[in-house]
């Protein structure tokens, strides 16, 4: 992955929207300005975005049980 990016690739990239990615760079002090652009450094980009980073959790029993898996067949015409 590039270590600079600017808004338009640093939101396909993340998956959000130009002004939220700048928002969220600009917190994290990760935004370069050179010139008229502004360039998200990735690196310090995502270590703030682990601030954010939930646990996972088992899915609940009714969902998931462990020991029995139920397969769906699919018969061919």
């Amino acid at each position: 992955m590039k270590k600079y990016v600017n808004a338009v690739e640093g939101a396909a990239i993340y998956g959000l929207g130009k002004t939220r990615i700048m928002a969220l760079a600009k917190e994290a002090g990760a935004v370069y300005k050179v010139g008229n652009s502004a360039l998200i450094n990735t690196e310090i980009f995502e270590s703030y975005l682990e601030k954010f980073r939930e646990p996972s959790r088992p899915l609940p029993a009714h969902i998931w049980n462990g020991k029995k898996r139920h397969h769906i067949s699919v018969q061919k015409k």
